[in-house]
């Protein structure tokens, strides 16, 4: 039976290499598989470089700027999957750094990518296990480091049926986020390559300075005597419980405005229409250009200001977390000493820990109590980062330690 497994896994890569084959022209069926569709064919070359870095969308690719600031003077080529995630590395001010797509996960492709770029090492952020990519680096002896690994008990399962297949191809080296993440991916590809160093997001979590009114370039859409409620990254399958907190906020408070940030953009004529259907007066923020109607909701049409709208806000709502998500970042207004409150489902962010509840960041599955803490007098906002800077600094660390699985595989030492 040894024998047969690398004929095994010859079977498995071409019958892998088919499938996308058969499915792959379908994915381009959707607009934002469209979104950098020749980089995704693989078509240019990327400059050479020590480290190809991989994140999903645009939560994984934030954890770039971390990894960059100990990774001086690499060369660097970091890719994504989604629009979203490629302007988040663009906004990275790095001349080490270059950005694409990535392509589909083809062996073929991934080979003549990683022929190209001729990396020393890849890093995957996360939950990135792409057997196309593993393969190829194998078949290279490319070694693989994945970091800040998570891994939640339903995607163990789809893993598992896999594992044989996926141990032939294991990463060198995996720094999971806590040990139930290590345990998981150990038993996918082998404890003997897990490792727990913790979550960068920790380091990341409150980089970002109080932003100040004055300093706000949102400032002039936001009436300052009015309360403004932030609803962020809030998804498709929570729209519905999303427009009753609406409904409910505007019953308490019909003068408030509420900021509506969409998780994913292709869901705003969606809103749209479910806001003209219910009567609630809104603007696209791509056409404010004064201050927004009191008692009306701004629908962000524009990426990237969701960050600065919190440091506008009395509080926030932050979403994913009403329907079976896992929920979004609620760190991320904390950073701006705006507390934050999420529906029951988190176990995305299981890692930040139970602590966090009920001191920093409120939990209900009720609208109409999410709604009363939404309307809530906030405490001053330096008392609640400061709070939120001390629950983080205990738990800081992770991407020094990231750093020190990739640093064996590098020709040069990076300047940290």
């Amino acid at each position: 039976m040894p024998r047969l497994a690398p004929a095994f896994g010859l079977l498995f890569g071409t019958l892998y290499t088919l499938l996308w084959c058969l499915v792959g022209p379908f994915a381009f069926l959707s607009a934002r598989m469209r979104q950098g569709w020749k980089q995704r064919l693989g078509i240019g070359a990327p400059a050479p470089c020590e480290i190809w870095i991989q994140g999903a969308s645009a939560g994984e690719c934030a954890l770039v700027a971390g990894l960059l600031e100990h990774l001086r003077g690499v060369p660097i080529l970091a890719t994504t999957c989604t629009s979203q995630g490629l302007e988040v590395l663009g906004r990275l001010d790095s001349p080490d750094l270059q950005t694409r797509m990535l392509p589909l996960d083809l062996p073929l492709l991934m080979g003549r990518m990683l022929d190209r770029a001729r990396p020393r090492v890849v890093v995957l952020l996360e939950t990135e296990i792409w057997p196309g990519l593993l393969m190829a680096c194998a078949s290279r002896g490319l070694p693989v480091v994945v970091v800040n690994a998570r891994m939640t008990a339903k995607s163990l399962a789809g893993y598992l049926f896999l594992g044989p297949l996926l141990r032939r191809w294991a990463p060198r080296c995996i720094g999971a986020m806590a040990p139930a993440d290590a345990q998981r991916f150990g038993l996918i590809f082998g404890a003997q390559c897990t490792t727990v160093t913790g979550n960068i997001k920790f380091d990341r979590a409150m980089s970002t300075p109080l932003m100040t009114r004055d300093d706000n370039p949102l400032a002039k859409l936001i009436p300052p005597e009015r309360n403004f409620i932030v609803l962020g990254s809030v998804r498709e399958q929570e729209e519905a419980l999303v427009l009753e907190l609406i409904r409910q906020l505007r019953a308490d408070d019909a003068q408030c405005v509420i900021g509506l940030f969409p998780r994913h953009m292709h869901r705003i004529p969606a809103w749209q229409g479910l806001l003209s259907l219910s009567g609630i007066p809104f603007a696209l923020r791509g056409t404010l250009d004064g201050q927004a109607q009191p008692g009306s909701v701004v629908l962000w049409d524009k990426f990237g200001e969701m960050n600065p709208a919190y440091a506008l806000a009395r509080r926030a709502f932050v979403g994913g977390s009403l329907a079976r998500l896992g929920g979004q970042n609620f760190l991320e207004p904390l950073a701006q000493g705006v507390l934050s409150c999420v529906g029951p489902h988190t176990r995305n962010f299981d890692w930040v820990g139970d602590e966090i509840f009920g001191s920093l960041v409120f939990k209900s599955e009720s609208i109409p109590e999410i709604a009363r803490f939404l309307l809530t007098p906030a405490p001053p906002r330096s008392e609640v980062r400061e709070a939120a800077l001390n629950y983080v600094r205990a738990r800081q660390g992770a991407t020094a330690a990231s750093i020190e699985l990739i640093r064996p595989y590098l020709h040069r030492s990076p300047h940290a």
